[in-house]
């Protein structure tokens, strides 16, 4: 079956996880990716990740001289250094030019070395991780490397697309810096010289609000109870016999009210007590019983034999000629028309040099096109926003980015996660919003009109809602059958998981996160899991679906029909950990972490006069506490923005991703603020 970017002739001048990270997504789906490698190849390749990151890709090893050529026959060019981008324009004016700096482009830190570890301290990432000494915590997992390669992915996409439509060609850039900026995207603080920011939690690494963290069952075994709504928690005190908990006045304002310290010291010793009078099956039992969110601590090894993986086919398989086989995940998201697909093995170094120097070299140059530095690539693309909590509202937050027109459409409730606050602003940005009651025909009406107006549609309904609401895939295509649709429910096609509530957390422990950053090895060995407070999956999740969503947009451009885009959490949890599901006989153990887990020897930190400072090897940065927000890191990029905001005054938070793409998307709105014009014109009368 044909992939949305067959044939597209990609050139790949980086090493490492990051930036090819990003060819890997477009290999996936068809483009010709060309590794260029210097003879000792890629320092990576002693990395298992390096099997899974370059596969479907081609090597070669050429002279200065062969590289200039393929520069020139290149249709999108991936660099990982800075300062390249002049240079390679010059010598191609017709390629996408798509730079991937660890530090960005500006800055002092721009030619600086970097590890995973120091880009970690570096951005706030470290010091963000809840602990329970206020220390920086090293994630053994590169979070940071995985969601730079992913935006990348989608500032790539999305280039393709402009110049599809438009015959223009982009410089884009996405730093290293701005891949943990997309990891921590709730992150905002007030206007003004930045605070440090407390690096511990009341309940340590366990979570931060009382009713939404990790509990120890009576067996010794670990879940996380997910009650991110009052409704989940209401119910979750009728399961263990307290309902008179709701009247409580230290526990106001259920759940996120539940992260003061006076309500965690008085209700937590409470669910500790009951919770650990029965084995974790037990409650998971009682808890699915009555639709509270909960779900087991897993390691990797446990996930892979669940039904999740196999319903989702997340774990594929190639032959490799030294290795054996070699077992990664599969391709994380799918197009009804155009799935793309793992066909090759990675390539050993320079393998294809032959063949890539007379194909290329009997390849037309690139066709002649109209420079695109800064277009907005997503302009006049409509998209209706039916999503909520995080995961959906930020694949329409990275479109809006990307200057798609974004109407979020609410229940007269507003979206859930509008009481969280100021991180909401930020996953919501760029949009209108409008209130329609789907459980009536009159809304139904209105959201079809406004449908039959629009290129996408995104959901993250539970199965069976949507048809519920009037807005199930067939309905919406019988609307309006060029629409673009991107459903992501949280455990994908997996039908036994289909009525089950889905949370970053609970993904978090099912997909062994949890269990590999608290050091445990095998189930019961008595170390502790450790939640992650960068929503991984969260944040993951909705770039990969930006991806999808701007592929559908190419596809339909390509053929003129609609598209149907399928991906999940689930999915997003090997996304996030791709090197460590990477499995051959005898691949070296993956990393695990442990109690506020310091690093090891020679990578870790130590406190100052000036503050903790994190070294690696001879490399050491200062370890930044007042997030990423308040870096001048982030500033020197022009990853910041700052909103005005009704109830919380004027926020500083993380505006455009993609430098190139157009400036930073326009404040969230406030729950019906485009109501009245959005209804007049959509009426179901209209």
């Amino acid at each position: 079956m044909v992939g949305v970017y067959d044939g597209v002739r990609v050139l790949e001048l980086a090493d490492g996880l990051a930036a090819p990270y990003a060819g890997m997504f477009l290999a996936d789906h068809g483009a010709d990716v060309v590794k260029v490698e210097a003879a000792t190849g890629d320092p990576y390749r002693s990395d298992p990740g390096f099997q899974t990151v370059n596969r479907n890709k081609r090597s070669v090893v050429v002279s200065d001289e062969v590289r200039g050529s393929l520069i020139e026959a290149a249709e999108m060019i991936i660099v990982d250094q800075p300062g390249r981008a002049d240079e390679l324009r010059a010598a191609n004016p017709a390629a996408i030019i798509l730079t991937m700096p660890p530090w960005g482009e500006r800055g002092p830190k721009v030619d600086d070395p970097v590890t995973t570890s120091l880009l970690h301290a570096a951005t706030g990432v470290a010091w963000n991780q809840q602990s329970y000494a206020e220390v920086p915590v090293d994630l053994v997992v590169p979070v940071a490397e995985y969601g730079t390669g992913v935006l990348g992915a989608l500032a790539a996409a999305s280039a393709l697309l402009l110049r599809a439509t438009t015959g223009r060609v982009a410089t884009y850039e996405v730093s290293g810096v701005a891949g943990s900026a997309a990891v921590q995207l709730g992150e905002a603080r007030p206007a003004g010289p930045p605070e440090p920011r407390p690096g511990d939690s009341g309940l340590g690494s366990k979570g931060r609000v009382a009713c939404y963290r990790l509990v120890e069952a009576g067996d010794g075994q670990w879940f996380f109870l997910a009650c991110g709504t009052a409704r989940f928690y209401q119910r979750m005190l009728d399961v263990i016999g307290r309902p008179d908990l709701i009247d409580d006045p230290l526990l106001a304002n259920p759940p996120w009210g539940l992260m003061l310290d006076e309500a965690i010291a008085r209700i937590t010793p409470i669910l500790d007590e009951v919770f650990a009078t029965k084995p974790r099956a037990q409650w998971l039992k009682l808890l699915a019983a009555h639709d509270v969110p909960a779900q087991p601590v897993l390691t990797r090894d446990e996930f892979l034999t669940s039904s999740i993986v196999a319903a989702n086919n997340m774990d594929v398989a190639v032959d490799h000629p030294d290795l054996g086989e070699v077992r990664m995940m599969g391709v994380p998201l799918e197009l009804d028309s155009a799935p793309g697909s793992v066909r090759l093995r990675a390539p050993l170094v320079g393998e294809h040099t032959d063949a890539v120097c007379t194909e290329w070299g009997a390849a037309p140059p690139p066709s002649s096109v109209t420079p695109g530095d800064g277009q907005r690539p997503l302009a006049g693309v409509r998209v209706i926003d039916l999503s909520s909590f995080i995961a959906g509202p930020v694949v329409s937050r990275h479109l809006a980015m990307l200057g798609a027109e974004v109407t979020k459409v609410e229940p007269p409730t507003g979206d859930p996660f509008r009481a969280i606050g100021p991180p909401f602003l930020s996953w919501n940005q760029g949009k209108r919003s409008v209130a329609l009651d789907l459980t009536t025909a009159e809304g139904q009406a209105t959201l079809h009109k406004m449908a039959a107006d629009a290129d996408a549609v995104i959901e993250n309904f539970r199965p069976g809602v949507s048809g519920r609401l009037g807005c199930d895939p067939a309905t919406l295509r019988g609307v309006n059958p060029d629409l673009v649709l991107l459903s992501s429910p949280g455990y994908g096609f997996d039908e036994s998981m289909a009525d089950k509530p889905a949370f970053d957390p609970l993904v978090q422990a099912l997909g062994g996160f949890m269990a590999a950053q608290g050091g445990m090895a095998q189930p019961g060995d008595g170390a502790e899991p450790v939640f992650l407070s960068a929503p991984v999956h969260d944040v993951t999740t909705p770039t990969v679906g930006a991806f999808g969503v701007v592929m559908g947009l190419h596809r339909r451009f390509q053929t003129g029909e609609g598209q149907h885009i399928h991906t999940s959490l689930a999915q997003s949890t090997m996304v996030a950990q791709a090197a460590e599901y990477t499995r051959f006989e005898g691949r070296p153990p993956t990393a695990l972490g442990g109690f506020d887990h310091p690093g090891v020897e020679g990578n870790t930190w130590e406190d100052t006069e000036d503050g903790p400072v994190w070294t690696d090897g001879h490399l050491s940065v200062p370890v930044e506490v007042r997030g990423l927000t308040g870096s001048e890191l982030a500033e020197d990029n022009g990853l910041l923005t700052e909103h005005s905001t009704e109830s919380f005054g004027p926020l500083v938070m993380f505006g455009q991703l993609i430098g190139g793409a157009g400036p930073a998307p326009a404040p969230a709105p406030v729950l019906d603020d485009h109501g009245d014009e959005l209804r007049a014109e959509y009426s179901a009368e209209g």
